[in-house]
């Protein structure tokens, strides 16, 4: 027997926007905060945690940048580490992603989302993307508790609750196999791999789809998944 799709869950951060977008704009923010306070040349300060980025990845970049500048303190970093976090991003989402919800709400779906990391961040994402005018739901794991990001089982099993109906009925889309693919399939759900961010896996993970784009993606998938 046919399950018909009646909502489709995405993951936000690789799959709705480039996050590297946001890691860009913290890294500014925190240029111009060091700038301010130290009288530094912003524009050399951002350059060089975009090269720290590239070469060491996030590690210890506040670090290695106050060090190079014999400002380093622990309560420095602490600080630059607050003014990333709560800074207004400037990020925008995928060309892909208002059309393809609003293609979705056409057809009638239940749309939302589920997404790991600090949820004072997310939440702020969610506000400079203008997300919450575009879902009916989104589930941050942080909220859950402790040790409940994806691929824990209790974020999916949450999505279910709120949707009210079957996991063979939901299509979660998302870009890391290991979390998002393996997360809603642990629990029933349909999945689809977009491959976007760093994360590829050239159709060998477990997904019952695979996308270059959202566009393509729901140009391609029935109405229906699988066997119920």
């Amino acid at each position: 027997m046919s399950c018909p799709i009646r909502a489709v869950v995405f993951d936000m951060d690789d799959t709705l926007y480039d996050e590297m977008m946001f890691v860009r704009s913290g890294f500014q923010s925190v240029a111009r905060y060091l700038g301010i306070r130290f009288d530094l040349e912003e524009q050399k300060i951002y350059q060089i945690m975009l090269e720290r980025l590239n070469s060491d990845g996030r590690g210890k970049i506040f670090d290695s940048v106050l060090k190079l500048h014999n400002i380093y303190s622990p309560r420095l970093v602490e600080e630059l580490i607050e003014v990333y976090r709560t800074h207004t991003p400037k990020i925008s989402l995928y060309s892909d992603v208002v059309e393809t919800l609003e293609r979705l709400r056409v057809e009638q779906l239940k749309i939302g989302i589920i997404t790991d990391g600090l949820h004072s961040v997310q939440k702020t994402k969610v506000r400079a993307l203008k997300l919450q005018d575009l879902v009916d739901f989104i589930i941050y794991t942080d909220e859950l508790g402790s040790g409940y990001e994806k691929p824990h089982p209790a974020a999916f099993l949450r999505a279910i609750e709120i949707l009210n109906c079957k996991p063979t009925n939901i299509l979660y889309v998302g870009n890391n196999p290991e979390k998002d693919i393996f997360g809603a399939n642990s629990v029933g759900m349909g999945s689809a791999h977009i491959c976007r961010g760093d994360y590829t896996c050239n159709g060998s993970c477990n997904a019952r789809f695979h996308a270059k784009s959202l566009k393509s993606l729901f140009d391609d998938v029935p109405l229906t998944l699988g066997e119920g």
